[in-house]
Parts: C-alpha cells; structure tokens; sequence
C-alpha cells in the first residue's frame, strides 16, 4: 500500500474502482488480520475475511464519505469483520486446534501481560466520563482522524489533543 489517498480517489465512471482498491489494499488487510489472529486462522479464513471486507466496501460505497482516508476506513472495517469472525468461530475451536501452535515461554507471558495490559486500561475507561472514554476509544480502536473525531463529538480538535493527552497521562499514573 502506498501513501493513503482520499475515496474520491478512487472514484473512477461514479463508482468505487474495486479491482484498483483490491490491488493496493489487500497486503494491507492481510496485515491487519495476522496482527489480530496472530496462528489460529487458515489462509482460507483469511481469504474470506478479505473478501467480506471488499464487498462491505462495495455495498456501501453510496455512504462513504469521499473525503476520508480510505485506509482509515478498510482498517475499521476490517478490524469488525475480524471480530465477528472470531466470535462465530469462537465456540468451533476447542484445545486441539492449538495443539500445533508453539509458544515459547517469553511469547506466552508477554501475551499475558498484553492482556492484563488492556484488561486495566478498559476498567480506567469504564471510570471515566463518557466523552473521554468515546474520544479515547475512536482514536485507538477505531483509528480516527482527531478532527473526525473534534467534528463527530462537536468539540475543537485542541480539545480533542488535550483529552488524549490527560487520559495517557492518567492511564500511565495509575500503571505505576
């Protein structure tokens, strides 16, 4: 993938050019998938989660804000896709399935304090005001833009900057 460009630029005849999109952007879902999954999908499942998110992209390109990194977007998307995927598969993989799967001890115990890790910031979250939980939250998780953000929540961006800001430092004072 090359620099992020606008979905209006790949507006192409008044439609989504897909075959351009599917070329530049599939390297970058397939990153964004093994990070989330890390060894436990096939290549198959990844295909699929690949194409899900393509055809999401296509089926709402009439509500696509042609202004927006399309990066951005695809990210989202396909961060959700990921997650609905793994909930349907959820109950289906049971211990054999990870039988092949070797940690070694350094990797388990950093995917345990990864965990714990998280586990603290969403508790500080739920104790905070519900703006700062949003503005952290779309940031992080959902990879927006600080002026979408300032603009969706009808805040200045400055604002936005400096909830971020507190909300760190608070979460690093209390990881202390």
């Amino acid at each position: 993938m090359k620099d992020s460009k606008t979905i209006k630029e790949y507006i192409k005849n008044n439609e989504l050019d897909l075959e351009i999109i599917i070329n530049e952007y599939s390297a970058y879902i397939g990153t964004i998938i093994d990070n989330m999954t890390k060894l436990i999908l096939t290549n198959e499942d990844k295909e699929e989660i690949c194409s899900d998110v393509f055809f999401i992209l296509w089926k709402n390109t009439k509500k696509l804000d042609i202004n927006k990194k399309l990066s951005s977007y695809i990210a989202g998307v396909t961060r959700n896709v990921v997650k609905d995927f793994l909930k349907k598969k959820k109950n289906i993989y049971d211990i054999s399935d990870y039988e092949n799967v070797l940690y070694s001890e350094n990797k388990i115990e950093l995917l345990d304090e990864n965990i714990e890790e998280i586990k603290k910031i969403e508790n500080k979250l739920n104790f905070m005001k519900e703006i700062d939980k949003k503005v952290f939250i779309d940031f992080y998780y959902a990879s927006k833009s600080i002026k979408d953000i300032a603009k969706e929540n009808k805040i200045s961006e400055f604002s936005v900057k400096q909830r971020l800001y507190r909300i760190r430092k608070k979460i690093k004072k209390e990881a202390v």
